[in-house]
């Protein structure tokens, strides 16, 4: 019996104690809200690089009429997460002034061009609008699609396939590509030197490893850049030209 008493009263003092930590919880939110301690929010912008801070803030402003302790955090990010280039969004509150905004990027692979229409793509398959500021701002290799090519979705979805493997198994390939054209048996490959690599839609994967592994036992003699042509549409075989050397 004695033991039941101990166990109940130490219910009712773990209850009385959270009665009074919620009171004070509500007496002081109401008390810093009378005398204004969370208004005048300062905004704080952080990770966003092409983004620019003032299109984030108009996607803010309308949530800021209220306190800081009212913000809606989860309506704020899904706000500013609707902006183009913006992948992801962390809102959260700094005492007792802040509201502090961390973004995260999408960063375009590539540039394709397809029927006069151009627009980015990002790693992960994502269309983003192209205009002429983010041109200038992402330097990505341009792929532009050939009239009489199929032109659907599943092409599209075949390019961000590709270049995924392309980045993930083969990224010194990807870093020296300026341009590539796509017609329906064939793409065409240009690095930065102008060295163009051939090969065929069927078996690009295949084709790349191929590459990867020549320029492996070509080199330090010889490199891509080396080549005025390199054809992987030989099966299990590399056709080159090398470039005129003077002397």
């Amino acid at each position: 019996m004695l033991e039941k008493r101990k166990i109940f009263t130490k219910i009712l003092q773990s209850a009385a104690f959270m009665g009074i930590i919620i009171l004070l919880g509500i007496f002081v939110k109401e008390y810093s809200t009378t005398i204004g301690l969370f208004n005048n929010i300062e905004v704080q912008i952080k990770g966003n690089q092409f983004v620019k801070d003032a299109q984030i803030q108009d996607q803010l402003y309308p949530h800021l009429t209220q306190s800081l302790l009212s913000l809606r955090l989860n309506e704020i990010q899904e706000d500013v997460i609707n902006i183009d280039f913006i992948e992801t969004v962390q809102v959260s509150r700094v005492l007792p002034h802040t509201l502090l905004i961390q973004v995260v990027e999408r960063n375009p692979m590539l540039l394709l061009n397809i029927n006069d229409v151009t627009f980015f793509m990002d790693v992960k398959g994502v269309i983003l609008p192209a205009n002429r500021s983010s041109i200038s701002f992402f330097p990505v290799p341009i792929i532009t699609i050939s009239e009489g090519s199929e032109q659907d979705d599943g092409k599209t979805h075949e390019i961000a396939e590709f270049f995924q493997f392309i980045l993930n198994d083969y990224p010194l390939f990807y870093d020296n590509l300026s341009e590539v054209i796509i017609s329906a048996d064939k793409w065409t490959f240009f690095n930065d030197s102008k060295t163009r690599i051939f090969a065929t839609p069927e078996n690009l994967f295949t084709q790349f490893k191929i590459l990867k592994n020549f320029e492996k036992t070509v080199y330090p003699n010889r490199r891509l850049d080396d080549y005025s042509y390199i054809d992987l549409r030989v099966d299990e075989q590399v056709v080159v030209k090398e470039k005129y050397r003077k002397g």
